[in-house]
């Protein structure tokens, strides 16, 4: 089965490199050879060639001759340089018990955006969890991001863009955790005298797009927070349409882990708001086993205190945490933290929605194959059915018409304005 797919796919490639190379020659481009060493399955070295037109990679054909000898496999980490061996720790060390691939997992979630951790991370992931059927989803992964050409788009990149009057934050799940410890750090260091206020995060995906589209409300309290983080395939989407480049999906569920890390770290202290009893219960004791360094302040379900508000920020303020999680669904917890966050001494507040439901596995999560597909919420219908059928069958069809109906009209305004 190997050499058959390898040859099938080198059948293609070389009539097609033997062409474009033609074109080059016709073009007076030039073209060269490029060899590069690289580490295969046990560190062994392997020479890697690819063609080279105008200093430009046409083509790795020859990772497919590999993969017909066995070197290479058709899912796998992404083959490491033999010059970067030595910077790499025993832990890294993992991926080379299995060949590299020329479809890698990295490359899959990236073109996903939840490529939240390091490429590193990620194959030492791959490899402990290694079986037929994750690298046969990977692949099918792959196959259809190719299909719809996620890494074909010619967009453009901004740090913040605009949907429908709110300025969303336009970065990587790495730089939404540095900007919330920034502000923890930043406030800390302030004196008693010199306090500013609570910086407040949130998270829009679809569902909150349709609900402040109608709501001047949410959209002013959205404006006003200290960044509003772009979340799921619909705000990506909507993106791409605007032809901008979403960096990455910056949901709450996986920024939750990545952000305790940091806060265990620095042994910070956090209060958790919002939920069932239950649920809350089985979050603080999670959180306390996962990362023992975190002090849980304060913990308080979002019935208890209903219509006891001041009683709720005098139980808040006397835990002196360093961060808020809000979990009381949006635009609940957003017009909350609003209301409240010049009464709180908090450094940082943040709404989660449904966060603690996932963590404390009340309700369980899209397999990982799912998420890469931008299909989690596919899931989440299929799991609760009565509760999100409205929100996708209904919600997602209207947002992504209002989102084509608006750039209508910007293209539509644009064109009046160069006539005029």
């Amino acid at each position: 089965m190997r050499v058959l797919i390898g040859l099938a796919v080198l059948l293609f490639l070389i009539p097609k490199i033997a062409l474009l190379c033609l074109r080059a020659w016709w073009g007076e481009q030039k073209i060269a050879i490029y060899s590069q060493g690289v580490l295969g399955r046990g560190m062994s070295e392997l020479s890697v060639r690819r063609v080279m037109v105008a200093n430009k990679p046409l083509s790795d054909f020859d990772k497919w001759i590999h993969y017909v000898k066995g070197n290479f496999d058709l899912v796998g980490p992404k083959a490491i340089e033999v010059g970067r061996l030595q910077g790499l720790s025993e832990r890294d060390r993992q991926r080379f018990q299995v060949a590299p691939g020329i479809v890698t997992p990295y490359k899959a979630k990236q073109a996903a955006g939840i490529a939240h951790v390091s490429e590193r991370e990620i194959a030492v992931e791959f490899v402990k969890n290694d079986s037929r059927l994750k690298r046969v989803g990977l692949l099918v992964v792959w196959g259809l991001q190719w299909l719809v050409g996620v890494d074909k788009l010619k967009l453009l990149t901004s740090d913040q863009f605009t949907l429908f009057g709110v300025k969303i934050s336009n970065v990587t799940m790495q730089q939404a955790v540095e900007q919330i410890m920034s502000k923890i750090a930043k406030y800390t260091e302030q004196g008693d005298e010199q306090k500013v206020e609570s910086a407040t995060f949130a998270f829009v995906n679809a569902d909150c797009v349709n609900q402040y589209y109608r709501n001047d409300g949410y959209r002013h309290i959205l404006n006003n927070f200290s960044s509003v983080f772009a979340d799921g395939v619909g705000v990506k989407i909507a993106a791409q349409i605007s032809e901008l480049a979403l960096r990455e999906n910056v949901n709450g569920t996986d920024m939750f882990p990545l952000l305790c890390e940091q806060l265990n770290k620095t042994n910070k202290r956090v209060f958790l708001l919002g939920a069932k009893k239950e649920v809350i219960d089985k979050v603080a004791n999670k959180l306390a086993k996962e990362y023992p360094n975190i002090v849980i302040a304060d913990y308080v379900d979002g019935y208890s205190y209903k219509d006891e508000q001041l009683a709720l920020r005098q139980r808040i303020n006397r835990a002196k945490a360093n961060i808020l999680f809000v979990a009381m669904g949006a635009p609940r917890q957003e017009f909350w933290m609003e209301a409240n966050r010049f009464c709180l001494d908090v450094p940082a507040i943040i709404g989660v929605g449904g966060l603690f439901d996932f963590y404390s596995e009340t309700v369980s999560r899209a397999p990982e194959w799912l998420r890469e597909l931008s299909l989690e919420w596919v899931w989440r219908l299929a799991v609760q059915p009565l509760d999100k059928g409205k929100r996708y069958l209904v919600g997602n069809p209207l947002f992504l018409a209002r989102v084509l109906l608006n750039r209508r009209a910007q293209r539509q305004q644009h064109t009046e304005m160069e006539v005029s």
